[in-house]
């Protein structure tokens, strides 16, 4: 059998000599920290004028009680605020501040162009469509394994079209490419400068797996699950040679997760959504507290993209402009 990979991209982040991307892959991801660590700084100045009045609220009852509460216990008051209604939709729209932190980290620091994120104006919107429905496509899958498994419940359909829920998809269109810029726009390309195709792909799955250690319901399974994610998005990158697809993927994952079916998108609520759907049986299954994204549904149909990434070609490879895939003997 034969690997279906694209070598465009790599060719493109490996070509310019002027690149600045440190060679030791250590430094590499403690860079990859410290650059997500100014993501949140930028998006909570955007996000604090939103919530300080509740959390001001919450800060003076903590201190009237005199209470003192573990770190992660106030984390997770911290984030029962965020997930307000409306705090949560300026949450997504404060992601769109991360991302110019890392194109501008890229560009500054790196001394790279947008391109060499994968940011390639052939075919772009093509690319973008096609993502979209190819994620919708996917999840929907899981939704239909995890219901045929008996871990999901059809209730209804809610349908509710309203401004609210055009603003959420908004802000996931902008929350999703933010994802996707920091881990294979920016971490998995830098690691191609320097390594090969493996370590790069390997090493942002997994980082893009701890960046969600943290929410609510987290399991070994989720954290499975997450890395097989962030393993499909960089081959998909990879096999399209751009970053379009990837970022239309990943956003509407999440908004069909949550506002399409109703359910819980890694431990969190987004609130109105066209269908309604229950957990029922086993959380392997259904994912439990932390969704569908961390049962073996998932598990099961993310594994399998993965081989069709690897291994079937690509029919409209010249429809969507995606670059002739360079093939390896395995």
């Amino acid at each position: 059998m034969k690997l279906q990979i694209d070598s465009t991209l790599t060719d493109i982040v490996r070509k310019p000599r002027t690149h600045r991307i440190p060679e030791n892959i250590l430094l590499q991801i403690c860079l990859y920290f410290a650059v997500f660590y100014l993501m949140q700084c930028a998006e909570m100045l955007f996000l604090m004028p939103v919530i300080y009045n509740s959390y001001m609220d919450m800060m003076s009852e903590l201190l009237q009680k005199q209470e003192n509460i573990p770190f992660r216990e106030f984390m997770s008051r911290l984030n029962n605020i965020m997930m307000e209604p409306h705090n949560f939709k300026m949450m997504l729209l404060s992601t769109g501040f991360g991302t110019i932190v890392v194109l501008l980290w890229c560009r500054l620091v790196e001394g790279r162009k947008l391109r060499t994120l994968g940011f390639v104006k052939k075919h772009a919107l093509v690319q973008y469509l096609v993502g979209m429905a190819v994620g919708m496509l996917v999840f929907s899958a899981v939704v239909g394994l995890s219901v045929l498994l008996g871990g999901l419940q059809f209730e209804g359909f809610e349908g509710k079209f309203t401004g609210g829920l055009l603003l959420v998809f908004i802000g996931y269109l902008i929350q999703g490419m933010s994802e996707e810029v920091l881990c294979r726009g920016y971490m998995m390309t830098s690691t191609l400068r320097n390594h090969n195709l493996w370590w790069a792909v390997g090493i942002n799955s997994v980082l893009f797996g701890v960046m969600h250690v943290g929410n609510r319901g987290f399991s070994v399974l989720a954290m499975l699950n997450l890395v097989l994610c962030g393993i499909q998005l960089s081959l998909y990158v990879l096999r399209t040679g751009n970053l379009w697809g990837a970022c239309a993927f990943h956003s509407i994952w999440n908004f069909a997760q949550g506002n399409f079916y109703g359910l819980p998108v890694s431990g969190m609520n987004s609130g109105d959504s066209v269908f309604r759907m229950s957990l029922k049986g086993s959380s392997i299954v259904n994912g439990g507290s932390f969704g569908i994204e961390a049962s073996i549904a998932t598990t099961i149909v993310l594994s399998l993209v993965i081989v069709i990434l690897l291994f079937v070609p690509n029919p409209f490879a010249k429809k969507t402009g995606a670059s002739k895939p360079e093939t390896e003997a395995v």
